[in-house]
């Protein structure tokens, strides 16, 4: 039986704890496979660990992000391990990525670096609706729930889509006025979206490559304008 490839997604060394919950909570469904540093870490593979995680982040089909304070490994690039893994996941399917944010008491500090990670993983236009915890019970439970509720969703729509399919799939769904009747048209550079509703037409693109680097940036945009033409 082909399995739901989870990859685990965090620092290592800080949030030992919290993987730990994550595994138990995955441990007795038998179509589940996890992906990470853990279940790597029982074997030894023939390939570079930045090309090795940054592919598992590529192909799962589920990807967990878990946030702590700190940064973690640091890359020539300036960006960590988990960024690195996370902007992989974010490419192959923005919409394959859960969050899962630990709290913190206000005398904790919080890596200036970590920080900016966060800005942009949880930004309200662009970034991620997150799940908040405090204790390794509370992460189980919520992991547990938003796997549930992602296995309802993709249920409904397969695993063969790419980021447009998805991109288009939302719009469609997002409809500025209940009976309002959705178009689209995919060209070599553009999505364009069109709705009729209350007797009027109403068009709006975006480029390809700035659904790919901001998606849901664009959602947001698409949210906006909804509001302008009502």
């Amino acid at each position: 039986m082909e399995k739901i490839k989870i990859m685990i997604s965090s620092t290592v060394v800080d949030l030992e704890g919290e993987r730990d919950s994550v595994k138990d909570a995955f441990k007795d469904i038998e179509f589940v496979e996890l992906l990470g540093v853990d279940p790597v870490n029982t074997a030894s593979l023939a390939g570079n660990a930045r090309s090795l995680t940054k592919s598992m982040a590529n192909e799962c089909d589920l990807y967990l992000l878990i946030i702590g304070k700190e940064f973690g490994f640091e890359l020539p690039s300036g960006k960590s391990a988990t960024e690195i893994e996370f902007d992989a996941a974010f490419r192959n399917d923005p919409t394959k990525i859960l969050v899962f944010k630990k709290e913190f008491d206000s005398s904790s500090t919080i890596d200036k670096r970590q920080q900016k990670f966060i800005d942009k993983v949880c930004d309200y236009y662009s970034g991620y609706w997150r799940s908040s915890f405090k204790y390794t019970h509370e992460l189980r439970n919520l992991v547990l729930n938003s796997f549930m509720i992602w296995l309802k969703e993709r249920a409904n729509i397969g695993n063969s889509l790419d980021y447009l399919d998805h991109f288009v799939r939302i719009a469609k769904q997002m409809k500025p006025e209940p009976n309002a009747v959705v178009y689209y048209k995919l060209a070599k550079d553009f999505v364009e979206l069109e709705y009729n509703f209350f007797g009027t037409s109403h068009i709006i693109q975006f480029d390809r490559e700035e659904i790919y680097k901001d998606f849901w940036g664009c959602i947001s945009k698409l949210q906006e304008q909804f509001e302008q033409w009502l």
